[in-house]
């Protein structure tokens, strides 16, 4: 069987009761990958005793992830907290969402957090500052590469897979302050890409049929 097709996020979707058939199989014929699983299992063992009773000491740093003004040190501290706090989840969910206009149909509401935990899990080859964000309840995972700027603009390209295949005609949505939403969908590969865009925070947020899935806001900026 070909391991390859493990993508990012199976193992810890498959961690926390995902069905895939694909992690199953591949499981069963491989030594490397049961011992890889494991590794993830220990790790979160590890994180629910460290931080099983864990109270943010800021509840500011929630804000800041949701606002996108965090810094590295606060997203790490809240996405070690949201993991194992159904409550802190849904506490950022509630902030992300606050400050962003409804959609015309109430679908289901879920946050995609940060795979910044997954030590386990392989590595994506960058070719650009990127980051891998998974949504356990829609088995969705979205990649964000934000290009260096030119002439002061910047350039945020990505894809969209769910069960481990690509999400064609996904309508992706990109939101600032003080601009109107610029949507998207993706093409036939699941890629998208948002050109041309000024310094400052944008929420990016992903339809499908059964939920809208919200990603931590994005700061472009010189720093």
């Amino acid at each position: 069987m070909d391991l390859t097709s493990i993508q990012p996020g199976d193992l810890m979707a498959y961690l926390d009761g995902v069905q895939l058939p694909h992690v199953e199989q591949a499981l069963q014929v491989s030594a490397e990958l049961r011992q890889e699983l494991e590794d993830l299992r220990q790790t979160e063992r590890r994180f629910q005793a460290v931080f099983a009773d864990l109270a943010l000491a800021d509840p500011q740093d929630l804000v800041d992830v949701a606002t996108g003004q965090a810094s590295a040190e606060q997203q790490l501290r809240v996405a070690a907290y949201v993991r194992v706090n159904p409550q802190g989840r849904q506490d950022l969910a509630d902030l992300i969402t606050a400050a962003t206009p409804a959609p015309r149909l109430r679908l289901p509401r879920f946050i995609a957090l940060p795979q910044v935990l997954a030590t386990s899990l392989r590595a994506l080859e960058p070719v650009a500052p990127e980051q891998s964000f998974y949504a356990t309840e829609l088995a969705a995972q979205v990649v964000v590469r934000i290009l260096p700027p030119k002439d002061d603009r910047w350039r945020i390209e990505g894809f969209v897979t769910r069960n481990e295949q690509p999400v064609a005609q996904a309508r992706i949505s990109l939101r600032a302050e003080h601009a109107r939403p610029r949507p998207r969908h993706t093409d036939a590969d699941g890629f998208f890409t948002f050109a041309r865009l000024q310094a400052g925070v944008y929420q990016l947020q992903v339809r499908f049929d059964d939920g809208m899935l919200f990603l931590p806001s994005i700061l472009l900026n010189h720093d």
